[in-house]
């Protein structure tokens, strides 16, 4: 992440980048294919739930695209 503010041009706090991060982790685990089906469709499901509290903060504005 190389933004240094949200899209209505706030500074990203500490918990913004945190949030951030943790939701481009999960979105990078939920496309392996090398994980047991369990873990990767419970990875989705965490993943699309840090990106609901991520757009609702106009932190992101993409999709989350876990299909």
């Amino acid at each position: 992440m190389t933004t240094k503010t949200d899209l209505l041009g706030r500074p990203l706090s500490k918990d913004d980048l945190e949030l951030l991060d943790l939701y481009a982790r999960l979105k990078a685990l939920s496309a392996r294919h090398d994980l047991p089906p369990v873990a990767t469709a419970n990875c989705k499901q965490a993943m699309v739930m840090l990106w609901n509290a991520c757009n609702d903060l106009a932190l992101i504005s993409e999709e989350p695209g876990c299909d």
